[in-house]
């Protein structure tokens, strides 16, 4: 491989890997809302799924419309038309596709649905993930707060409202 070719894959990569790391940053920060959809681990739900592949709106998934749609965004990014991809071709599907994710958390966080996402609106999830998590009510997530080591926590609520944690005997 020609020393240019090196240099230009490696400066795509580390293009890829940069937008890649913000997304990972994003997805992070989601909390509650952004599950909404979403597997464990972020990436393409089952809302991505159906928006993208299903073709026919039934409401399933077949293999043939995801070949379908897969041959149809090959062909819309191959733009040699030598039936193959290259680096600086899958790059443009790769942030079309990861366009269409931001564009679903965006919507995700935009509550209200006005257009616009407020401090408050991006700080909630995240500080509804502490609440929720957060098993001995002391404001923070913590590892008194990790469940499964031997003992089992169960929520309740008292007069207040505020969490309390009973671990059984």
């Amino acid at each position: 491989m020609q020393k240019r070719t090196k240099i230009m894959l490696a400066g795509g990569l580390a293009a890829l890997m940069a937008v890649g790391g913000a997304a990972g940053i994003a997805m992070a920060d989601r909390g509650k809302h952004g599950m909404r959809g979403m597997h464990h681990g972020g990436g393409m739900g089952m809302m991505g799924m159906m928006e993208r592949y299903d073709a026919n709106k039934d409401g399933n998934v077949s293999k043939e419309e995801v070949d379908q749609n897969r041959a149809s965004w090959h062909g819309e990014f191959d733009g040699d038309k030598n039936a193959t991809l290259s680096l600086q071709e899958f790059q443009a599907l790769w942030l079309k596709a990861r366009n269409e994710e931001m564009v679903r958390e965006f919507q995700q966080f935009d509550s209200d649905g006005n257009g616009q996402v407020t401090l408050d609106e991006y700080k909630e999830p995240v500080a509804q993930m502490v609440t929720r998590m957060d098993m001995n009510g002391d404001g923070m997530i913590g590892k008194d707060d990790h469940m499964g080591r031997g003992k089992r926590h169960h929520m309740q609520m008292d007069d207040d409202d505020a969490p309390k944690t009973e671990t059984p005997q």
